[in-house]
């Protein structure tokens, strides 16, 4: 195996040497998304149409409780995020958003997830309620909906995929 597809620990890697101090970035991740992240889903396309789909009008049934009036087939996936906000100049500078005294409004955010996650360009990431033991009540009381405008993959020294940064994008609850 080599760096692009072994999935076990460095330090278990045959003639690696990891004496120069190198960490395992995948680990730690892990253990930063376990001690101060939250559950969310990631709503993964399919690439297929919902059966509501009407493909004359182009439109799909806004009362479909299977795609919430969006028209593409997807699956939710649970998973564990930790949230920076975007501080991009580029982007940051020209939301013309006002908020309260004290407060800032900031649509755009960076969401960190695990390496076996790989999140594509047509998911979203939806934050939901949470039970009092921190669980995901379930994917249908969403609080947020940010979609993935793109996946930048964080690799270690040796080119394997340690985490995931997903750039996203603030798009409101439709439901």
């Amino acid at each position: 195996m080599d760096a692009m597809t072994n999935t076990g620990p460095i330090q278990q890697w045959a003639d690696l040497d990891i004496s120069d101090g190198s960490i395992d970035l995948r680990n730690e991740m892990a253990d930063l998304l376990e001690k101060h992240g939250h559950y969310a889903y990631l709503r993964r396309s399919t690439g297929r149409r919902c059966h509501c789909w009407d493909p004359s009008t182009r439109e799909a049934d806004p009362n479909c409780p299977h795609c919430t009036s969006e028209g593409w087939e997807y699956e939710d996936v649970k998973i564990l995020i930790r949230k920076t906000i975007m501080t991009d100049p580029m982007t940051a500078a020209f939301l013309q958003k006002s908020s309260p005294i004290g407060m800032f409004s900031v649509s755009d955010q960076i969401i960190w997830v695990k390496y076996d996650q790989k999140p594509n360009r047509m998911d979203k990431i939806l934050e939901v309620s949470l039970g009092t033991d921190g669980e995901p009540i379930t994917a249908k009381k969403i609080e947020l909906i940010w979609e993935v405008n793109w996946a930048q993959d964080y690799r270690d020294k040796w080119g394997r995929v340690e985490f995931w940064g997903c750039f996203c994008h603030n798009t409101g609850v439709t439901k």
